[in-house]
């Protein structure tokens, strides 16, 4: 009797699970965080040529009681849910769903978002946000280039920056191996045109010549120091093209071979930085990149100064989008490592 009523319970709760699932939307990018999380997320449920297509969604959300934001990028208005504490995602998954979609994106909520001033009306849940200085500050200065730092004894070998406002900050190691240098990454401001904001690391006012030498001052962050004097040289760079201008730019993962790996952060530079980390930074590798050849449809990266690397196939590259496969074995190639991976990775844009 025991027995039966134990079958019972399991299978109320099985499909209690199974109704659950039901009622959220089939395909998630990213996965539902831990409820433990102490991080805001957000959920994208469209992203919009037509203002008008976003505008209908919205309102389709708004009917269930759900307040979107929307986030211009280039050609498209996205539709997102932002703010969202973890123990939050699944409610409003399941409002997301019975307003009848049926796809959406999570992601960890990074930075503000732009809102369109012919729809800032209709959502004022959201208007704050215009307001925001940190915002305004982010939508000014950038840079896109790596400084190797001269400097003999120097704390640093090297900070670089990107257009879409990510840093990483390279401290020398003892050993002087590359494995073993301490990397900080994190997101820059730049309230003038000579003078960056490192977040959580500190402030950095610069110079640079004709030469691509730079002499900057670094002040950190804490106040455990005072201010330093360095000089840098800028680092060669990828030659341009439109390939490199879509390939150069902070991704996060949405889908992968191995779901762990979803919600990490890659930082692919001009200056053939190969960066791959979680969203805070705490796990990272620091790699090199370069074109594998002259059609650019094929990358190799290397975790030792190219004594070992691996060739990876960009199968989809677009302003929205990066998939690639990396295999990890080529026996027939010298140098070539053999991980045997197999992955595909689906990544999009950290947007800004």
């Amino acid at each position: 009797m025991k027995y039966r009523i134990f079958i019972t319970l399991n299978l109320l709760l099985l499909a209690g699970f199974c109704y659950a699932q039901q009622n959220i939307p089939s395909k998630i990018i990213g996965r539902i965080p831990d409820l433990n999380s102490a991080k805001l997320y957000l959920i994208q449920v469209g992203a919009f040529k037509v203002l008008q297509n976003a505008d209908n969604a919205a309102s389709r959300l708004r009917k269930e009681g759900v307040n979107p934001v929307y986030e211009k990028y280039n050609d498209l208005t996205r539709v997102m849910v932002s703010g969202l504490q973890a123990n939050q995602i699944r409610n409003y998954l399941a409002l997301i769903k019975k307003a009848g979609f049926d796809e959406v994106i999570i992601r960890e909520e990074r930075i503000p978002y732009e809102i369109p001033e012919t729809t800032v009306a209709a959502t004022s849940s959201v208007s704050a946000l215009n307001d925001n200085s940190a915002a305004d500050e982010k939508s000014g200065n950038s840079l896109s280039e790596k400084w190797e730092i001269t400097t003999p004894g120097s704390n640093f070998s090297s900070f670089e920056f990107n257009k879409d406002n990510n840093f990483i900050a390279v401290e020398n190691s003892d050993s002087g191996e590359e494995s073993k240098k301490l990397v900080h990454f994190g997101e820059y401001t730049m309230p003038s045109e000579d003078t960056i904001n490192l977040e959580n690391l500190g402030v950095i006012k610069f110079a640079k010549n004709e030469e691509q030498q730079v002499n900057l001052s670094f002040s950190p962050a804490d106040g455990s120091g005072k201010s330093v004097n360095l000089d840098g040289q800028k680092a060669e760079q990828v030659a341009a093209s439109p390939e490199a201008d879509l390939f150069c730019r902070t991704w996060v993962v949405v889908n992968c071979t191995v779901p762990d790996y979803n919600g990490y952060v890659l930082m692919i530079s001009n200056s053939g930085t190969y960066f791959f980390t979680t969203p805070d930074g705490k796990a990272n590798s620091l790699s090199q990149w370069r074109w594998h050849d002259e059609k650019k449809e094929e990358f190799d990266f290397s975790h030792d100064n190219w004594e070992h690397f691996g060739k990876v196939q960009i199968e989809n590259l677009e302003e929205n989008s990066l998939i690639f496969f990396d295999p990890g074995y080529f026996e027939d190639i010298a140098g070539f490592s053999a991980a045997e991976l197999n992955y595909t990775w689906e990544l999009a844009p950290v947007s800004k």
